[in-house]
C-alpha cells in the first residue's frame, strides 16, 4: 500500500464500470418503470442481450428488476412482453440471440418518454375500438 493509504503506485489500474446513476426507489407506477427501461438501455454501448436485462437494471438503478409487477411477463417470456411496449424498446435478433435496445432518443426527458406512451396508449385503443366497430358490423344480424 501507498504510504499515504491509497493504492500501491505499481498497482493494476482498478477496473471501471460504467456509472451508474446513485441507487434509486423502485418504481410506483408503469410511467416510472418504462423511464427505468429507457434509461438502462440507453446507458448501454450497444442492444443489449435481452436475458441481460434484469441485471444490467438492478446494476445501473441499485434496486430489483420486478417487470412482473407492471406488465404481464407470459409462458413465451421477456421478448413477448417487450413487444408489446415497441415505442419504448426496440427488439432484434441475431445469430439465435435476441437483443433490446431503446426506441426513444436516448436524450429524451421523462416528460417527453411519458407523452410518448400516452399517445401509444390512446392509439392503441383508437385501432381497439375500430377493430371491436368492424367485427360488430359483420356478426350476423339475428332474426326477429
Amino acid at each position: 500500500r501507498h504510504p499515504a493509504g491509497g493504492a500501491r503506485a505499481d498497482a493494476p489500474p482498478a477496473m471501471v464500470t460504467p456509472a451508474a446513476t446513485a441507487p434509486s426507489r423502485p418504481p410506483a407506477h408503469i410511467e416510472d418503470f418504462l423511464w427505468n427501461i429507457h434509461q438502462v438501455l440507453a446507458a448501454q454501448p450497444r442492444p443489449l442481450p435481452i436475458d441481460q436485462l434484469r441485471e444490467a437494471y438492478s446494476k445501473h438503478l441499485g434496486h430489483k428488476c420486478a417487470i412482473e409487477r407492471f406488465l404481464v411477463v407470459g409462458n413465451n417470456g421477456l421478448g413477448a412482453t417487450l413487444k408489446r411496449i415497441p415505442h419504448i424498446v426496440s427488439l432484434s435478433s441475431e445469430n439465435g440471440e435476441t437483443y433490446v435496445k431503446v426506441s426513444q432518443p436516448a436524450d429524451i426527458t421523462k416528460q417527453q418518454l411519458i407523452e410518448a406512451d400516452a399517445a401509444f396508449r390512446r392509439e392503441l385503443i383508437k385501432k381497439n375500438a375500430e377493430k371491436n366497430a368492424q367485427a360488430t358490423a359483420k356478426a350476423p344480424v339475428a332474426a326477429a
